[in-house]
């Protein structure tokens, strides 16, 4: 990713919203690691995380913002070159990219801004079905709004979108597997990747000198993985070495996670619906390999490392 008519200047300074998250901490830590020159800034959104982000991640200024609160914001961006924004669901992202834009505007020092997006990719908003548009704050009807204000606003960056299914979102199905070697998900097509990666690509973005990546909208996933979810159970059959079945119905969705998602459950199935409904869109891309400079982690590799924590 270097070449002599590059000239993105890296940020000596970065901004990590989502710092206690599955992305946003391993970002930390992987910054800290290759890069330790980097003055890193941590946002928590609740002044009683402070402690533990703190104890976590003691090499990092660690400070209190709310999206919704543009005074807290103007003071998280204070000096800061470099942002990752990953926010969280249900969020006004209106609001929010808004009181953001506004922040960096008025302070001046951004060098590279990092969004994490959930699309599929093209997606047409005028085709999305009632259901899915009557949940307001859900990732189609929020994030082409999020893409539209960032454009808008001219400032330097880079989307990340994230067109896969995490990997350690199977630490939610265990409940069923530990209980009836019984994989109870949605049974759509969808790419994987680790989390952990997306970390480390978002590193490498920061750390990049080339400035081709701003404005960009990059896909990723782990060019490997795209499976449904009754081929995961075949899998996990395979790596676990004993049986694993799948149901897909929504009568067993509603009986596994009813009490977890609560009301928000249809609208997570409807979207879900959506999603099989496009599925010929999906796509395995080596944009994630490029960056690493390494395959990705596969799911048959991540369900090796994670056996035994799905099973007991």
């Amino acid at each position: 990713m270097t070449g002599s008519d590059n000239h993105k200047p890296i940020p000596r300074s970065v901004l990590i919203f989502g710092a206690a998250g599955h992305i946003g901490g391993p970002l930390a830590d992987f910054l800290h690691r290759e890069a330790p020159q980097i003055k890193l800034r941590l946002v928590s959104s609740r002044p009683e995380g402070l402690e533990k982000l703190r104890a976590d991640r003691p090499y990092a200024e660690v400070v209190t913002a709310n999206y919704m609160d543009l005074s807290s914001l103007d003071a998280a961006v204070e000096g800061i070159e470099g942002v990752f924004v990953n926010s969280p669901p249900e969020m006004d992202e209106q609001i929010a990219m808004t009181n953001l834009v506004t922040a960096l505007k008025k302070e001046g020092t951004l060098v590279h801004l990092l969004r994490t997006v959930g699309l599929q990719p093209e997606a047409n908003y005028r085709r999305l079905p009632p259901a899915v548009r009557e949940a307001k704050f859900g990732l189609p009807m929020q994030h082409p709004g999020v893409k539209k204000i960032l454009d808008e606003s001219d400032l330097p960056v880079t989307y990340m979108n994230l067109g896969a299914s995490f990997m350690d979102n199977f630490l939610w199905m265990k409940g069923g597997l530990v209980r009836e070697r019984k994989l109870i998900w949605h049974n759509r097509l969808i790419p994987l990747i680790d989390p952990r990666e997306i970390a480390e690509v978002a590193g490498r973005l920061f750390l990049s000198d080339n400035h081709r990546h701003i404005g960009q909208f990059h896909t990723l996933n782990n060019g490997h993985d795209l499976l449904r979810y009754s081929d995961v159970a075949d899998l996990m059959s395979e790596v676990f070495g004993e049986k694993i079945t799948h149901d897909g119905s929504l009568e067993a969705f509603t009986k596994e996670y009813g009490a977890q998602f609560g009301p928000k459950l249809m609208e997570i199935w409807n979207f879900f619906e959506y999603e099989r409904a496009n599925e010929v869109v999906w796509a395995r891309n080596d944009f994630v390999e490029r960056m690493l400079g390494r395959k990705p982690r596969t799911l048959r590799e991540w369900l090796e490392e994670h056996a035994e924590l799905l099973l007991k």
